[in-house]
This record gives C-alpha cells, structure tokens and sequence, in this order.
C-alpha cells in the first residue's frame, strides 16, 4: 500500500532525477524547472481534489503520485528534442511510465496499483480516456485529468500576462503568433467539444483549445475552482478582439453559469 513515507520516497526521487537534467543540461534549466514546478503542483492539485472528493487516506496518496508521475517523460524529452511538442517528439505519457519501469520506481507497490498509476498516466494526455474494466483506472484517470489541467491553466495565464517582456517559444509549441483562428478549432468550442491538438495551428488556436478544457472537467470541484480563479478571463485578455472570440466567450460565460448554479459542490 501507498503510504506517507514512500510519497516522501518518490519526492525526494523525483527531485534527484530533475536535478540530474538541470546539472547536465544548464542551458534548458529554466523549462526543465518550470516543468518540475508543474509536477508537483499537480501532486497538489490532486490532493485538493481527492480530499474534496472524500477519498480514503491510501487513495489520497495514491492521486498525489500520479500527479507527481505524470509528466516524468518530459525531462527527457525536452533535452532531447528541445520541444515539449509530443508530435514532433514522443508520446511524453509513454515516456513516463517507460522512465518509471526502468528505475522501478513503484516496486513497492502492488500489480494492480502499478496498473492504476501506470494507465492513468497515458490516459493524461490523451484526447479520450482509453475506455477499461477497472473503474478505478477510470476515476483515477478522471483526477489526473483535472489536476493536469488546473495547473497548466495557472502555468500558461501567467505566461501570458509577461509574455511581451518575456517570450518562452516551447511553452508555446513554436506555433505561429497571429491574429488567426482555424474554423475546425472555432466550430469544436463553439459546439462545447474538446479541441483536437491535431487542429492547432496558431498560438491563437492553443488558447483556445486551452479554453475548450473546460468541457472535459470530470468533478464540480474542477468547475468551481477554474471559476473561482478565473483563468479563462486570462486567457481571453491575451486574445484578439474579434467576432469569433466574442463568440467563444458567451459559450463558456453560458457553460459557468448553467453548471456553477447547479453545482453540488
């Protein structure tokens, strides 16, 4: 079973192994920072849900490691391809879990909470969670999910808010930088659907496959806490003024206040 001293384990783990890139690669230190800084975010973010969710102590833990975990494959990517762009690069769910078999780090964990950690982290990142009989591969891959998001959503509005003093090309997928909006990426937000990564081709389009995340939000909590912080006005600040903007953002003001009015959070 997970337990408080093996979260500590994997923590201190955890930091060793960033600190490993950050000394061999000083020149990329600032995005493998920024990324590490995301990792555990995350861990807390996933705490605050699990708590809020009432889990059990054990299962707590358990959402705090895989927000730990889940973006592990990154550091590896990033020294090797100097993109965090999976498409011009790899899977970075994939290497995640490839990184954590090969420093066995979960060995002392049982087969079936490996399997847990090991799905809900490709599951992460994937447009669609990969549909599977245990439900506890479901849920937990539901938490991540929102844990991932509100974390990124913080990660990128205060990018945006300094952006002009200071660029960051790879936080932006060295995507193009102009007014442009695709139609495919409109007309998915539009219909409250989620944004395929596929259809991005402006940094424009990424906002708002960023705002379109709220579609796939799994618990009230997530709702309330996006609200609450109020990210997506960030978000649409950094954004053009124009028609299909304003479009975009009576659909979300509409999604918040069907779904805060008939929160049970």
């Amino acid at each position: 079973m997970i337990t408080s001293k093996l979260v500590n384990k994997y923590i201190s783990w955890f930091d060793n192994y960033v600190n490993q890139f950050i000394k061999q690669f000083p020149d990329l230190a600032e995005n493998i920072e920024i990324k590490a800084g995301h990792c555990r975010l995350v861990s807390n973010e996933a705490f605050d849900l699990a708590t809020n969710l009432k889990l059990t102590d054990e299962d707590i833990l358990l959402a705090e490691t895989i927000g730990l975990f889940h973006d592990v494959g990154r550091f590896r990517q990033y020294v090797k391809y100097q993109t965090f762009s999976d498409s011009k690069s790899q899977n970075h769910s994939e290497l995640a879990v490839e990184v954590l078999k090969e420093n066995n780090i979960l060995k002392d964990l049982s087969a079936d909470t490996q399997e847990i950690i090991f799905k809900s982290i490709i599951n992460h990142s994937r447009a669609e969670i990969i549909p599977d009989k245990n439900e506890r591969v479901i849920f937990f891959s539901k938490l991540i999910r929102d844990a991932d998001k509100l974390d990124i959503w913080r990660l990128i509005t205060e990018y945006y808010m300094v952006k002009e003093q200071k660029e960051n090309k790879t936080l932006e997928l060295e995507l193009s930088n102009n007014d442009e909006i695709s139609d495919d990426v409109f007309e998915a937000i539009i219909n409250k659907k989620v944004v395929l990564k596929e259809s991005m081709k402006t940094l424009n389009d990424f906002k708002l496959l960023q705002i379109a995340w709220l579609f796939d939000l799994n618990f009230d909590y997530s709702i309330k806490r996006l609200y609450d912080k109020k990210y997506l006005d960030k978000i649409f600040d950094s954004l053009p003024e124009n028609e299909k903007v304003n479009q975009v953002r009576d659909v979300v003001n509409e999604y918040f206040k069907h779904h805060i009015e008939t929160l049970t959070y």
